[in-house]
């Protein structure tokens, strides 16, 4: 049974590879127990955000999205308030493919995962194809 404690802490924004993030200062299996995938529901200095604990080189980190940095008005380098409390897998899952439904261009098709994997696929053979092809002289 997951505990729904809230935890509050400071941190520091970090300009991350993938994008901002922060370093979260605890292990959420043991403050909440063991799960597969962590996520997250919270304020950021007052505005509302949901995401997922990651786990790498021995950090626990949130990354952040660009629209909640401008809506809380940080940057990189500043250190902010964070309030997390632990979501049920499926409710934020939901909650991630509503957003990403919402946030595509008018016009672009959604395709799903495997679809999406199959037209990847079927324009790197296509490339291929034609990098293999002898020249006319």
């Amino acid at each position: 049974m997951t505990r729904t404690k809230t935890e509050r802490f400071r941190a520091p924004v970090h300009p991350g590879h993938k994008g901002p993030a922060i370093v979260v200062p605890f292990d959420p299996d043991a403050v909440w127990g063991d799960r597969p995938r962590q996520f997250v529901a919270g304020t950021l200095n007052g505005c509302a955000f949901e995401g997922e604990i990651g786990f790498r080189r021995r950090v626990f980190y949130t990354l952040l999205d660009d629209r909640l940095l401008r809506a809380a008005k940080l940057a990189a380098g500043d250190v902010v308030e964070v309030v997390m409390t632990p979501r049920e897998a499926g409710e934020a899952e939901r909650a991630r493919k509503l957003r990403l439904a919402w946030s595509r261009p008018a016009g672009e098709e959604m395709l799903r995962p495997a679809e999406e994997e199959r037209a990847v696929a079927r324009n790197w053979l296509a490339s291929r194809a034609t990098a293999r092809k002898p020249r006319r002289r």
